[in-house]
């Protein structure tokens, strides 16, 4: 499982103690049979959870990519 980062920020939960981060199962998750990340799960800091939740339905690519554009 890779660590604590946030889909859309970059922030790093090691970097950013203060704080929470969680993960969020999107439309294309995929579990796995072996050590690693599932595809469909990302990482979200708590300013970006509610909005990633809000998109759950959706492929985790599409969520990335629309949170993403909506920061700039």
């Amino acid at each position: 499982m890779k660590p604590p980062a946030c889909a859309v920020c970059d922030r790093e939960q090691r970097d950013h103690p203060e704080l929470d981060f969680d993960l969020v199962r999107f439309r294309d998750f995929k579990p796995l049979d072996r050590p690693g990340h599932p595809k469909g799960l990302l990482w979200f800091c708590a300013d970006h959870i509610e909005a990633a939740r809000e998109w759950q339905h959706s492929d985790s690519a599409v969520v990335r990519k629309e949170l993403r554009a909506r920061e700039s």
